[in-house]
């Protein structure tokens, strides 16, 4: 069996619980509490055709089904999608559709301007800032003109020192992966400075808000959400 692209790479779970799979451990995690805050800040309609890239287990995915007309998800994981399909099937979600593929590639999957709304959580900082650029493009163009781009739970840079209580925890963790050759500057992918998605969605004529969590939820204190119109250009 080929090596997973996340599994193993950025999450190493010990059991096959959903947490687990989604790297977060410990009883401060809601997904109903997460997935309300999504469903709070995108207004999901019933007509909508939805994207969730890196869609992992379709934790989400098979809560925001119910509010609207169609979703895929996409996500480079064999595992969570082989986990994401048994959720669909136990729970008969007859208008979520899962595709095993890169994110990177949403642009080959799908037409352009094929979703109302398209959103990417917990996932945003495993790319590197180039691929970041690249995912933003590909959402873009995929989503309508004047549709919704969401952002979630993406490490502020500007905050780090709220997660971290010394940078000498962060500067073992970067040097580690330095020395493995691994991605991201520590276990949680990079950490983004907020302006750099403002200063690209400006030059590319989108207009976006960052948006600060919920604080009931058990990240708020170091990271942050986005919320993109896609109003591009002609």
């Amino acid at each position: 069996m080929s090596k997973d692209k996340f599994i193993g790479t950025w999450a190493f779970p010990t059991d096959d619980s959903l947490l687990e799979q989604s790297a977060r451990r410990g009883e401060q995690y809601d997904f109903s509490k997460i997935t309300a805050d999504v469903l709070e800040k995108m207004h999901f309609e019933k007509e909508d055709v939805v994207l969730d890239v890196c869609c992992g287990n379709a934790v989400i995915a098979k809560e925001v089904a119910k509010v609207c007309k169609e979703i895929h998800g996409v996500d480079h994981s064999i595992h969570l999608i082989d986990s994401a399909n048994k959720i669909k099937k136990q729970e008969n979600i007859s208008n979520l559709q899962l595709s095993l593929s890169d994110a990177l590639k949403i642009g080959e999957l799908f037409q352009e301007d094929y979703f109302d709304k398209s959103y990417c959580y917990f996932s945003f900082q495993y790319f590197n800032k180039k691929n970041r650029e690249r995912l933003l493009s590909q959402l873009s163009r995929v989503t309508k003109r004047k549709g919704w781009i969401f952002i979630g739970d993406i490490p502020d840079k500007k905050r780090m020192w709220n997660f971290y209580n010394s940078p000498y925890k962060f500067y073992r963790e970067k040097i580690s992966r330095m020395l493995q050759f691994k991605e991201g500057e520590c276990d949680l992918g990079w950490w983004i400075n907020p302006d750099e998605i403002l200063q690209w969605c400006d030059e590319h004529k989108l207009h976006a808000s960052i948006m600060p969590q919920n604080a009931h939820l058990p990240h708020a204190h170091y990271r942050f959400d986005v919320l993109i119109r896609n109003s591009k250009q002609e």
